[in-house]
């Protein structure tokens, strides 16, 4: 089961510390440049060999990027060019970014509802399955733990590899259960102080959960 572990910090020297730190831990590094000043890619992207996530999101989905929309899909289109293992890129701002070799960087196509779970997320996976991703992301706000049931049902039905996660402070279970039920990955935090959600675990509280409900 996968862990993938969100680099929010906003130096580049900080950002260098925790990818370090995150690479003891994670099987895959997610580098939020949306949160970073001035990111240099191809110093990121060669810093270490654990795969990576560029993403780069909307303030509309949460994100902190403050530029042109040219500029925001311009930082994903490099980050494809140096060999980045994945990108993801929202699906309210879809667009076909260019990739020579498919098999070397994996699209990610997004959903993020900061608000709730909708009841339509057999719809929103059908509307991102429409643009031909390697991997699914659906991120909705947990308001019960019924939400995250519905959430780990939609991932156990999927044709498609799939990141499902329930947000907020409810929304745990299904940040544990995820990838038990077929979920490519599940995300965790750094530490409780760089946790960018309340309801995330730390990578190392989520691999004690795991071994202690015998999940791997």
């Amino acid at each position: 089961m996968r862990t993938a572990i969100s680099i929010i910090a906003e130096s580049m020297d900080e950002v260098l510390r925790d990818m370090d730190e995150a690479a003891k831990v994670a099987d895959i590094i997610e580098l939020r440049i949306d949160c970073m000043a001035n990111p240099n890619l191809e110093r990121l992207l060669r810093h270490s060999p654990t795969p990576k996530i560029v993403t780069n999101r909307t303030s509309y989905e949460g994100g902190r990027f403050q530029g042109s929309e040219e500029k925001r899909i311009a930082y994903l289109q490099e980050a494809i060019a140096l060999g980045a293992e994945y990108v993801d890129i929202e699906l309210i701002y879809y667009r076909q970014l260019k990739r020579e070799k498919r098999d070397k960087t994996k699209l990610i196509v997004s959903h993020h509802n900061l608000e709730e779970t909708p009841e339509n997320l057999d719809g929103i996976y059908q509307r991102i399955a429409e643009k031909n991703p390697d991997i699914v992301k659906i991120a909705t706000k947990a308001r019960n733990r019924s939400d995250n049931l519905r959430m780990l049902n939609l991932i156990a039905r999927a044709d498609i590899d799939i990141i499902g996660i329930c947000t907020g402070p409810e929304g745990g279970m299904s940040r544990v259960y995820g990838p038990y039920f077929g979920g490519y990955l599940t995300f965790a935090s750094l530490s409780e102080e760089k946790s960018p959600d309340p309801g995330m675990l730390t990578a190392v509280k989520l691999r004690q959960v795991w071994q202690l409900l015998k999940l791997e």
